[in-house]
């Protein structure tokens, strides 16, 4: 790939020169939003790819800035042949020396001041009961108190940072390969640091397995998505092409990404154009084999996999969408009971709330565990928009209290935002004190630090907490959800109610967050606080037996991202950057 070679510039306002290329048109689909790692004068930057990419060349100098300009050419070329390449398959010499960079970047950094022999002991005490349990399937990953961490939610970013910076773009059965042997070059060097910090400083025998990094330059083209040749409509680059070019939510795509991984397993590539309907025939059996429910494989699997084809069919040459009118065309499982929870199902839950969990919870989830089925059952809600809710939006207005529900303490349905009366009961219960005492952030989960963006986490902490209320429902109440949705089955049961009460149905609909898709009307105009409060104000009390026992108030610290692969938007820095403090308080 030839490229014309730019000049450094001047920043108009700092004085510093920076060094900018425009992104090559041939990648440009593929490597759009992502970040890459470039190293010049022995400097890390990690600038992202958009229609040019840029990096400051640290210098005010310009005869400096010449020279560097060359490095840093060198670096992008190196970051474009990058995208340019197809997944290359390492060895498994190639693979533990990438480990080795890992293990010598802590051991360099903690060796000589590693801190507290307890804190490590304590770390290799919890890794060795994580050991002990089985990783659980997806499904069950939500339902269970504290799950084992995958070795992807662990070191994934660190995995991913090494192929940054060296530039690398790796197959499916190497970078699971990685992520083991990233997991025991850590494993090793936590151990090699519990020792210095007991005072041993024995030779280290354990580093010197690690070989020396000699990774093989990736030669083999990859063709443009798009570009003439059948080979190149991968469902992967598919769905790069197709996230790059829409709004959706990068949650959503990694939805996608995962489902559409099930598919690859099965017929064992992902060459979009030799995909047939018979193997999305014998995929969509398979997964009703598995027994997967009806809306689960519809809406899920075989959704993600038809957009996915839509959209080559839409933008590239692919010729048809082989999995359209293909669907599991079973009849729901049908139930002995409604939707929601019965009557004597709700208030044996809000009764038990009094009770609160038997299990060691921190501060903001004994709250959980107490007020979100008080408000689900008064509200309808959907629990994230409760357990996300930040006292700020605590409102005020006419002599009527009422909640804000809004994108900004995180995802709402539709990106909406809209009020919520709160029933005289909650009142009397405490739930206005309860917000006011907790202040004006979180109560139900701990607190982000200030700034940041709450509509962009893709692992919002106010999941963590619904969760926990719904294992306290299944797991100590013993009481079975409908629809195994013990948090959503609130959602009809206030529907219920509303529809037994004569609540009128479009604020009804309001509250829940619903709008109309046939009636436009029903968006016109505004719904005071006052309005909602008197639709409210027509659902009775929950007869339970009551104490006057209410979970802390206790407020807590604010605390850091945690640098995942789930955090939102976050790239692991490198780690020539990290410090010693930085990397403790990641553990």
């Amino acid at each position: 790939m030839v490229l014309s070679m730019p000049r450094p510039y001047k920043h108009p306002k700092t004085g510093v020169y920076w060094y900018r290329q425009r992104t090559p048109a041939l990648i440009r689909a593929v490597a759009a939003g992502k970040s890459v790692i470039v190293t010049i004068d022995c400097r890390i930057s990690q600038p992202k790819i958009g229609a040019t990419v840029q990096v400051s060349l640290g210098t005010k100098d310009v005869a400096e800035a010449k020279r560097l300009a060359g490095e840093a050419q060198s670096q992008f070329d190196q970051v474009w042949l990058s995208f340019n390449n197809a997944p290359v398959k390492l060895s498994l010499r190639q693979i533990v020396a990438l480990a080795g960079e890992v293990y010598r970047a802590w051991k360099l950094m903690l060796e000589d001041e590693p801190g507290s022999a307890v804190d490590w002991a304590a770390r290799r005490e919890r890794r060795e009961r994580w050991d002990g349990k089985p990783q659980p399937l997806p499904t069950q990953r939500a339902l269970m108190i504290d799950p084992p961490p995958s070795l992807r939610e662990k070191w994934g970013s660190w995995v991913d940072g090494a192929l940054l910076e060296h530039h690398l773009t790796v197959d499916t059965e190497t970078y699971q390969r990685l992520l083991v042997e990233f997991d025991r070059a850590l494993r090793d060097v936590f151990d090699l640091l519990e020792r210095r910090a007991n005072g041993d400083y024995s030779p280290d025998l354990v580093g010197q397995r690690f070989p020396t990094v000699e990774l093989p330059a990736q030669a083999e083209k990859r063709t443009e998505v798009g570009g003439g040749n059948q080979d190149a409509l991968t469902l992967s680059a598919l769905l790069d092409h197709k996230q790059a070019t829409q709004s959706k939510k990068a949650r959503t795509f990694d939805t996608y990404r995962a489902k559409i991984a099930d598919l690859v397993k099965l017929i064992g590539h992902e060459d979009a154009a030799t995909i047939t309907r018979d193997d999305v025939r014998r995929w969509r059996d398979a997964l009703i084999g598995r027994g997967l429910a009806t809306k689960t494989i519809n809406d899920q699997y075989l959704a993600a996999l038809k957009s996915t084809l839509r959209h080559g069919v839409k933008e590239f040459s692919l010729a048809s969408n082989v999995a359209d009118l293909i669907r599991d065309e079973r009849d729901a499982p049908t139930t002995d009971g409604g939707k929601g929870y019965s009557a004597e199902q709700a208030k044996a839950i809000l009764a038990a709330t009094f009770r609160g969990s038997q299990k060691s919870l921190s501060a903001p989830h004994q709250r959980a565990v107490f007020w979100v089925p008080w408000i689900s059952a008064y509200t309808g809600l959907r629990v994230s928009e409760i357990t996300q809710f930040q006292g700020r939006h605590l409102r005020r207005e006419d002599d009527v209290t009422f909640m804000l529900i809004t994108p900004e303490d995180g995802s709402t349905k539709g990106g909406n935002a809209w009020t919520m009366a709160i029933h005289p009961h909650l009142i009397e219960m405490g739930l206005i004190d309860m917000f006011q005492a907790i202040g004006d952030g979180p109560a139900f989960y701990t607190p982000y630090p200030a700034g940041t963006d709450l509509k962009a986490l893709e692992d919002h902490r106010a999941g963590e907490s619904a969760g926990k209320v719904a294992n306290w429902i299944t797991e100590e109440l013993g009481i079975a959800a409908p629809g195994g949705r013990p948090n959503h089955a609130w959602r009809h049961s206030f529907t219920s109610l509303c529809r037994k009460h004569r609540v009128d149905k479009e604020p009804r609909d309001f509250m829940l967050g619903s709008r109309s898709q046939t009636d436009a009307r029903e968006g016109y105009g505004d719904w005071p606080p006052d309005v909602i409060d008197a639709e409210i104000r027509k659902l009775p009390r929950f007869e339970v037996a009551m104490t006057d026992w209410r979970p802390t108030l206790e407020t807590v610290r604010p605390e850091p991202i945690r640098n995942t692969a789930k955090s939102p938007k976050a790239q692991r820095p490198s780690l020539r950057l990290r410090k010693p403090r930085a990397i403790k308080e990641r553990l």
